[in-house]
């Protein structure tokens, strides 16, 4: 049987808050670098992360405080 899992606001808040932070360990690893690929890579890197931190603003803008409910209720919604 195939399950299907229904997106929340929950997850949404929570991935892109996984992806930021893997983002900012790939550029603290890139920081130091000094070859020309690495430091290519870090620029692009960085033009994600501003691009990603736009549209997380914009999520966490709209949602303004259901963005607090939804986490209480998704922990009460597992046990």
């Amino acid at each position: 049987m195939v399950k299907r899992h229904m997106v929340t606001l929950y997850h949404i808040i929570t991935v892109y808050n996984d992806m930021l932070n893997h983002i900012d360990g790939v550029m603290q690893s890139l920081a130091k670098k000094n070859t020309p690929w690495k430091e290519d890579l870090y620029s692009a890197v960085e033009l994600v992360r501003h691009k990603l931190s736009k549209y997380y603003a914009e999520v966490t803008q709209t949602t303004g405080m259901l963005v607090i409910p939804a986490h209480i209720l998704e922990l009460f919604r597992m046990w």
